[in-house]
């Protein structure tokens, strides 16, 4: 089996990297547009070997939770260290596109990268939104809406844990993250604050704005567990809630204090 890298990985500031694709391949890039998303594989090249060996961990290093094999998780450790993400573009250029969340680190040689599936159609959208609503309204009637948020809440919390695999120490870091998957459901926005001790956005567009109030805090809860799992020094808070309407929410990504 030969495995040739096509390239290489070169991180900028702000999130951003930037594909850049050996001359053999460039035709390859043909086809790909600002807006789109693309999985990225590349070879985590500073992994040690001793690192390869390794075929149990504990989940995001958590010495309390059990051993799992690395083939049912996320962690780097691994025989053949090969990352994947699936990232946004922003540029194409001659042999090079620009790209945001995607972690390797620089010079990381590229493996591939492979095309997506595109979104679901708007009319879709929204026809699963009215279903969404009926059925969170129903939910409300029968169980009453506080105990509807109690049932919920837990679970929500604990599936966004399970699925943060790593650990980030740098809310900057932790707030692109969750902004990448806010992009994946189309959710736009701007950001207001970037540090390392502090992340704030300020969310812009929403093609779900027209669900029920709970149905955002569904998000928020799963966005929670999700910073907590990433690193539990840090707090996501919903700050500002606005599920209807022109007015923008924010959320924030903070540490908290020693």
């Amino acid at each position: 089996m030969e495995l040739k890298p096509i390239g290489k990985v070169r991180s900028l500031s702000a999130g951003r990297s930037v594909l850049e694709v050996d001359d053999a391949y460039k035709n390859a890039l043909y086809g790909i547009h600002p807006g789109d998303r693309v999985q990225v594989l590349y070879w985590m090249h500073e992994l040690l070997a001793d690192a390869r060996q390794t075929l149990k961990v504990h989940p995001r290093g958590d010495g309390s939770r059990p051993l799992r094999g690395v083939f049912a998780l996320r962690s780097p450790m691994r025989p053949n260290p090969i990352g994947v993400s699936v990232v946004k573009v922003v540029q194409v250029g001659d042999g090079q596109v620009t790209v945001t969340g995607l972690d390797a680190l620089d010079g990381s040689p590229l493996v591939d990268i492979k095309g997506t599936t595109r979104q679901a159609p708007a009319r879709l959208t929204t026809m699963w939104g009215k279903i969404h609503n009926i059925l969170v309204g129903k939910l409300e009637d029968e169980l009453g809406e506080e105990h509807l948020r109690n049932a919920l809440y837990q679970a929500l919390w604990e599936a966004g844990g399970a699925a943060a695999e790593g650990h980030l120490d740098d809310a900057a870091a932790i707030g692109r993250q969750i902004m990448t998957i806010e992009e994946s459901f189309d959710i736009k926005g701007r950001i207001c604050e970037d540090t390392p001790h502090c992340f704030v956005r300020e969310v812009t567009y929403c093609p779900w704005s027209y669900f029920r109030p709970l149905s955002c805090m569904l998000f928020a809860w799963w966005m929670e567990g999700f910073c907590y799992g990433l690193n539990p020094g840090f707090r996501y808070r919903l700050e500002k809630l606005v599920p209807r309407g022109d007015n923008s929410c924010v959320w924030s990504v903070s540490r908290l204090p020693d």
